[in-house]
């Protein structure tokens, strides 16, 4: 920030000195350098502990009592030397790929219909967006595998259909795992490309028309490879975003024989006795992957810069007529939010109300009960675990947003040469995947005199952690609206700088404190992997109730409390929707 006390303040009408009064005896300056070093010792606890776990778990055994013992490359040797890794790491990368590409071409298509198109109903596209995110990711898997699975309708419909006796999809397999994941993540992709759709300059189509270009030849030829830097760039992050996942891994892989690094992760830490080195040595692999393929997207956007068609004239990207086939798109965009919203759920919604799960039939509707949902409310389990699961999420999410505010103010704000040690804090948890957070903190507690293994605070510090890049984002890029010479005016007006902060720039970034806020809360509340190492008995969330419901093929109660879970965050969610709108928020 301006050195604004540098020099004396010119009198004002206003009977008070120029100067700060003497309660503001700790200057502007002072409180600059104060903040930075508050906030970066507290990001800096929760980020390079774990950073420091994993990389010594990797090079030390250990003890039956989980301590550590004698340096050694055992681990890196076993796991570079044999065949340990190729598998996993194969079906990573093909997992990765096909899930980036197929979400891309999906919610790509979903874009480019809703923001350049005339179709009619073109705001279901951002509600349904807006509205999986109150979707559990393992509720949301499970419902596919309802729906997909040897005993599911569909297989049940087609071997009908095809006169077969066995079942014709194979959900457990690397291509089942692709498609669900990919219906997953087209909902950020669809967001994602939407703001670029809408910042298309149609001076460059126009001329392509003028020119005798039809519209087919005009999207392939000059829309499409104007928005190149933006698919690729989305393609990349949803590959890296794919290649951490875990829950469609676990639920999806492991029954098929179907090993990825995450669930490699999981299986070493979950034996008895727990081979941490082994899955240390995997974290830190997956760890440097990771931190390649995000070099290369943080490239990537910053060379996008070259392919801007936003210029400073007024424009409004011009509709394309579909003619008949807008019903066509329509009829798309109906189909879009019925698979990825409703079908799911209305497969959970059956098996809720059935005392054992069955095919849809006519004898089945004579079965339907609300024992589940009588024996889901009442079970000491799940109201142990919604009310830690909410606790969590509004834990998390207060924090989270409270010391990325903070943080994004003295990145925004200030020009104290120690800033990119912030900057870098705040930005090294992108390199962490979910299974290795949980990881490296479970073997942290574990070791240091600090009395929270085993309670919900070890939980609220990896959400927090976890966390922060996302935070960061909305924080940062609220105060980048607002100009700084407000606070200027304030200053000179006599103002501290909690005044400052309390009465001018909290109020103003209100709407991308609350969208951060809610965001990270949907996160924290259907964080499941993480959550699977850090729980204990004493501390149930919902994701890893489910997961042990679906474990234990108690599937009935576990669509009932499903059900009751998945309504509540919808309702935040569409909350959340309404919110944006209202304010502008972008979800991008």
């Amino acid at each position: 920030m301006d050195r604004l006390l540098s020099k004396p303040v010119p009198q004002v009408e206003t009977g008070r000195s120029s100067h700060f009064p003497p309660l503001h005896a700790l200057s502007h300056i002072g409180v600059e350098t104060w903040v930075l070093v508050g906030v970066s010792v507290i990001t800096a606890y929760l980020v390079l502990p774990p950073l420091y776990s994993v990389i010594q778990t990797s090079l030390f055994t250990t003890k039956i009592s989980g301590e550590l013992d004698q340096f050694t490359w055992k681990y890196y040797r076993d796991l570079l030397g044999g065949l340990q890794l190729a598998g996993p790491l194969l079906n990573t990368v093909y997992f990765s790929a096909g899930s980036a590409v197929l979400a891309t071409l999906i919610g790509g298509l979903i874009a480019w219909v809703v923001t350049r198109t005339d179709t009619p109903l073109s705001g279901l596209g951002y509600f349904t967006a807006f509205a999986s995110f109150g979707t559990p990711f393992i509720l949301y898997t499970i419902g596919w595998l309802l729906l997909l699975g040897r005993a599911g309708p569909v297989n049940f419909w087609l071997k009908s259909l095809l006169d077969s006796s066995g079942p014709i999809l194979n959900v457990y397999s690397l291509a089942g795992m692709i498609f669900v994941e990919a219906l997953l993540w087209s909902p950020f992709v669809f967001l994602m490309l939407a703001a670029s759709f809408r910042s298309m300059d149609p001076a460059l189509e126009e001329a392509s028309e003028a020119c005798g270009a039809n519209a087919l030849q005009t999207v392939t030829r000059v829309s499409l490879r104007l928005m190149l830097p933006a698919i690729f760039s989305v393609i990349l992050l949803v590959f890296i975003r794919a290649f951490e996942s875990f829950e469609i891994p676990a639920l999806v892989g492991l029954p098929g024989d179907v090993r990825v690094l995450t669930t490699s992760i999981f299986l070493d830490a979950q034996r008895m006795p727990p081979n941490y080195g082994s899955a240390g040595a995997f974290s830190v692999l997956l760890m440097l992957i990771v931190a390649g393929t995000l070099y290369f997207y943080f490239r990537m956007t910053r060379e996008s810069a070259r392919f801007h068609t936003i210029t400073g004239k007024g424009y409004r990207p011009r509709l394309i007529s579909l003619g008949r086939w807008r019903f066509v798109a329509s009829a798309a965009l109906l189909l879009y939010a019925f698979v990825l919203l409703i079908l799911p759920f209305l497969i959970i919604l059956w098996a809720s109300l059935l005392p054992f799960y069955m095919q849809p039939s006519l004898e089945a509707l004579s079965r339907l009960t609300l024992r589940n949902y009588q024996t889901a409310i009442h079970y000491p389990k799940v109201a142990d675990s919604i009310k830690n699961s909410v606790l969590l999420g509004l834990g998390s999410a207060t924090v989270v947003m409270g010391l990325t505010t903070l943080a994004s103010w003295i990145l925004v704000r200030t020009k104290l040469r120690g800033r990119w040690l912030l900057d870098l804090l705040t930005t090294l948890p992108l390199l962490f995947p979910g299974i290795v957070m949980g990881l490296a903190i479970l073997r942290f507690y574990l070791v240091v005199p600090i009395p929270i293994y085993g309670t919900l605070w070890i939980l609220l510090v990896a959400y927090v952690a976890r966390y922060i890049p996302y935070g960061i984002r909305y924080a940062h890029t609220g105060l980048l609206q607002l100009h700084r010479e407000l606070e200027e005016a304030a200053y000179a007006s006599g103002a501290s700088w909690s005044n400052c902060m309390r009465r001018i720039v909290l109020p103003l970034l209100t709407p991308s404190f609350f969208g951060g806020w809610v965001f990270v809360f949907l996160l924290s509340a259907k964080e499941l992997s993480m959550s699977v190492l850090l729980v204990s008995p004493r501390t149930p969330v919902v994701s890893v109730a489910i997961y042990e419901l679906w474990d234990n093929a108690q599937v009935g109660e576990l669509a009932a409390f499903g059900v009751v879970w998945a309504t509540i965050l919808a309702s935040v969610a569409v909350i959340y929707y309404l919110f944006a709108r209202r304010y502008g928020i972008q979800m991008e």
